[in-house]
C-alpha cells in the first residue's frame, strides 16, 4: 500500500517531480512501474545509468545532462534520433527542459512509455526516512550499502594521498610508496565487514519491496563486491 496520512494519500508526482530526483532513483522508479514488462531491459538501463553518471560532473548526484553530453550519450548508444521524440514528450507535457535530457526523460523515449501510466503506477514509500520505492527493510539495505560505499572512498582517498606523497620521492616519498604497496595489497577488513552487513540487509529486503528497487541494490551490492583497490597503472 501507498503512504498514507490521517487525511489523504500522498500526491502523485510529477514528471517534473522524477526529473529533480537523482539517476539512481529516477531508474528505480522506472522499473518499479514497469518491472513485469522491462524487467529483461533491467542490465541495459542500468548501463544508460552508469553513462549518464559518467558524463554527470556531478556524478550519481546529478540529475540531468546538458545538450553537448546529452547528444554525447545518444551518439554512444546510436540513438540520436531519440531527441526527436523527447522533444515531442516534453512539450506534451509542458516542460521546457533548455535543451536538457534526464535519464527518466531518455527511458520515457526509448521504451515508448505513456507518461501518465508511469505516473500512476504504484511506489511504495514506508516507514519514515524511507527512499521513494522502498520499505523500511530495503531502506535499511540502501543504507549498509551506502556504509560500503563509504569505505571504498575511505580507501581511494588514502590511496590517492599516499599517490601524490610517494611521487615526491625522498625517504617520506619512499615511506608512501611502501605504505601504498601495504594498502593495495591488505585484507581490507573493514570494507568486508561492511559487505557481509550490506548482503544480509539486502537479503532480509527480499520480498518485502518493489522489484525494481530490490534489484538495483542487488546490482550495486554486486558491484561493491567487485571493488579491489587499483595503482595509478591499473595494477593491485
Amino acid at each position: 500500500q501507498c503512504l498514507r496520512t490521517k487525511k489523504k494519500m500522498s500526491k502523485a508526482p510529477t514528471l517534473g517531480d522524477l526529473i529533480a530526483k537523482n539517476y539512481k532513483d529516477q531508474a528505480i522508479f522506472f522499473l518499479n512501474a514497469f518491472w513485469t514488462d522491462r524487467q529483461k531491459d533491467a542490465e541495459q538501463i542500468w548501463k544508460y545509468y552508469q553513462k549518464f553518471i559518467e558524463l554527470d560532473t556531478k556524478g550519481k548526484e546529478g540529475n540531468d545532462l546538458d545538450e553537448f553530453n546529452a547528444h554525447r550519450f545518444l551518439e554512444f548508444f546510436q540513438e540520436t534520433k531519440t531527441v526527436i521524440h523527447l522533444r515531442d514528450v516534453l512539450a506534451a507535457n509542458k516542460l521546457d527542459r533548455k535543451k536538457r535530457m534526464s535519464l527518466i526523460e531518455y527511458l520515457i523515449c526509448k521504451y515508448s512509455t505513456d507518461v501518465k501510466e508511469l505516473l500512476s503506477r504504484p511506489q511504495e514509500v514506508l516507514g519514515a526516512g524511507a527512499k521513494p520505492g522502498m520499505s523500511e527493510e530495503l531502506a535499511k539495505a540502501n543504507a549498509a550499502l551506502d556504509s560500503v560505499q563509504a569505505e571504498i572512498n575511505k580507501i581511494e582517498t588514502k590511496k590517492k594521498q599516499l599517490e601524490a606523497a610517494s611521487a615526491a620521492g625522498g625517504v617520506k616519498g619512499n615511506a608512501a610508496k611502501n605504505e601504498l604497496q601495504q594498502l593495495l595489497s591488505a585484507d581490507p577488513t573493514d570494507l568486508n565487514r561492511a559487505l557481509l552487513t550490506a548482503e544480509a540487509a539486502v537479503r532480509k529486503a527480499g520480498g518485502r519491496a518493489p522489484p525494481g528497487a530490490l534489484w538495483w541494490l542487488t546490482r550495486e551490492l554486486e558491484e561493491m563486491k567487485k571493488y579491489k583497490p587499483q595503482s595509478k597503472g591499473g595494477k593491485k
